[in-house]
């Protein structure tokens, strides 16, 4: 005898965990439907007395510089002691160039310059000037205290302020895209990047020739000392996300992880990736933003930095130490919401992970969540829900994970 019971109809859908709008990924990336890890190791070196807020690799001379809150540290490696105590920088800056064929570097801070080469030492800055850059044999920074005026020195370099028809001199941006935050070299002209805007300084020559042009368009709110040139392209970020001008013009970088970022910081870019250290939305907490030219890809390295350097290898410095950053370790993926395209509640059977190795995985429905460690190719949760994200924890390349969900046949 019948029960009289129907049961609506089902059928099983798939589902490509790793397209999911929305994942976050932390020490890897996702390319051609695959995990894949990337810079997701810190070593802890040197401990510091001071928080850091800016670094620079020096290529001439072969060290990293780091300035803390009033010292300077410069070391191939790991930091031992400061060379400068007392250095006082509201917006330090460093350039290097050679002087009678030999490699030095400057750091610049509000009146004092520290010079490094074969012998050390720091001087009176006479430039009054900040978010100094080197071309063409001159200084060029930004008046602190008149914020659309930028100045030069003469063609002695940092002790060389005389004004004259060929020497020290000053030009003012005028007021349309807001105050300039920071100076870079790109290509052959220096970047005046300001706070809704770019502007373009041609220095070559003596200074009657010197010309200032501008981006006749207004972007979104940029962030100071986010700036930085990548292969090919000047990127920054802005309220709106990461930003690049490519000698043509601006546009938005349409990638996963573009605007996960607030309260950005600091940032450098060297062989192909652009670091910056701001605060994740999602993880709720510093973390450096990772955005790899080459495999157009941006992930979070987890780590409390407030700077980045980067030569042969990749430091980063936080309020308290030094770390060495390098691939290695393991590895965050977090889906987006997986729906299955379908609506109201189903039921998970299967996530399938490719490759060879074992993963931690957890399987949310955004109630509970189950954690399985030590996972190889299939895992059955039979959880119910209406969405699910997936998280995969690992160290090595995943060639791909897929769910297979119950749903109702709703056609």
């Amino acid at each position: 005898m019948s029960s009289g019971k129907v049961f609506p109809k089902t059928k099983l859908k798939k589902a490509d965990v790793l397209a999911a709008e929305g994942a976050l990924k932390v020490g890897c990336i996702v390319k051609d439907g695959k995990i894949l890890p990337a810079i997701n190791s810190a070593t802890r070196l040197a401990a510091l007395s001071e928080k850091a807020s800016a670094s620079w690799y020096s290529r001439l001379m072969g060290r990293n510089i780091v300035y803390t809150q009033n010292r300077l540290y410069s070391a191939p490696d790991a930091l031992i002691s400061p060379i400068a105590v007392n250095f006082a920088a509201a917006s330090p800056s460093m350039v290097e160039t050679f002087l009678n064929k030999m490699p030095i570097a400057y750091v610049f801070g509000d009146t004092t310059y520290f010079r490094f080469s074969g012998l050390n030492y720091s001087s009176t800055f006479k430039g009054n000037v900040v978010n100094c850059v080197l071309k063409n044999g001159r200084i060029f920074g930004t008046d602190p205290t008149q914020p659309y005026k930028i100045k030069w020195s003469g063609e002695g370099g940092a002790d060389d302020w005389t004004e004259g028809i060929s020497g020290a001199g000053w030009a003012f941006v005028h007021h349309g895209y807001g105050k300039i935050i920071n100076l870079i070299v790109y290509k052959d002209k220096i970047v005046a990047v300001r706070e809704c805007g770019l502007a373009f300084l041609s220095a070559h020559g003596t200074p009657e020739n010197f010309k200032i042009s501008y981006l006749e368009c207004k972007l979104p709110k940029i962030f100071k000392n986010t700036v930085a040139v990548g292969d090919g392209r000047l990127l920054f970020y802005t309220e709106d996300g990461l930003y690049f001008y490519d000698g043509n013009g601006v546009e938005k970088l349409k990638i996963n992880l573009s605007e996960e970022l607030q309260s950005p910081s600091f940032a450098c870019c060297a062989d192909g990736k652009y670091f910056l250290c701001g605060v994740s939305k999602t993880l709720k907490r510093k973390a450096v933003l990772v955005f790899d030219e080459v495999q157009n890809a941006a992930y979070l390295i987890d780590l409390d930095a407030n700077a980045v350097s980067v030569g042969n290898k990749i430091y980063a410095y936080t309020d308290t130490y030094e770390y060495r950053l390098e691939e290695g370790g393991e590895y965050e993926f977090t889906s987006g919401e997986i729906d299955f395209a379908s609506n109201g509640y189903k039921v998970l059977k299967e996530v399938i992970i490719g490759g060879e190795g074992y993963v931690v995985l957890e399987v949310s429905n955004g109630v509970i969540s189950r954690i399985v460690r030590g996972v190889r190719g299939k895992f059955r949760p039979n959880m119910r829900g209406k969405s699910f994200k997936i998280k995969v924890c690992g160290s090595g390349k995943i060639e791909g994970v897929s769910a297979v969900a119950e749903v109702m046949d709703e056609v």
